[in-house]
């Protein structure tokens, strides 16, 4: 009898949670995916793909998924970042948390993949014709060496 009064505990929870409130609506779908994962969407879509641990800090919302694995890269962790007021995501974050080198590995795996390459100043980007997916590795030293992906109907060259 006990377990009967945990589902509307439940909805009590997401009624009072704006972040559950979020996550329970229905998940928009992606402009594009990258093995696997969206690249966009809003927080039910992130929920849906297995993010979770959602985390407000008042200016964004970051869900976060641990585990990934890209392109037989990994195991890292991935996060989709909720900013703005329109409710919805437009990147997807990858990164180790312990070993700064883990991600590049990837770079050999896209170029062999045909993927086309460039530096600046902070970070290698990754693109392959016509697909709308950019990737942007850091190059800092110092910096976590994050990937982020993101899909983009930019015209605008990717390379300077």
């Amino acid at each position: 009898m006990r377990h009967a009064f945990l589902p509307a505990l439940l909805l009590l929870a997401a009624c009072s949670d704006p972040i559950a409130r979020e996550a329970a609506e229905p998940a928009e779908k992606p402009v594009a995916f990258f093995e696997g994962l969206p690249l966009s969407g809003n927080l039910a879509t992130a929920v849906a793909a297995g993010f979770g641990q959602c985390l407000d800090d008042g200016r964004s919302v970051r869900c976060s998924k641990t585990g990934v694995r890209i392109m037989g890269i990994g195991p890292v962790h991935a996060a989709i970042d909720r900013t703005g007021v329109d409710g919805r995501f437009d990147h997807l974050t990858l990164w180790h948390p312990d070993d700064q080198s883990a991600m590049l590995g990837l770079r050999d795996v896209l170029v062999r993949a045909g993927w086309q390459t460039c530096l600046t100043p902070d970070e290698e980007r990754f693109w392959k014709p016509p697909s709308p997916v950019r990737l942007a590795l850091d190059t800092n030293y110092w910096g976590k060496r994050r990937l982020v992906i993101r899909a983009t109907r930019d015209a605008k060259p990717y390379c300077p």
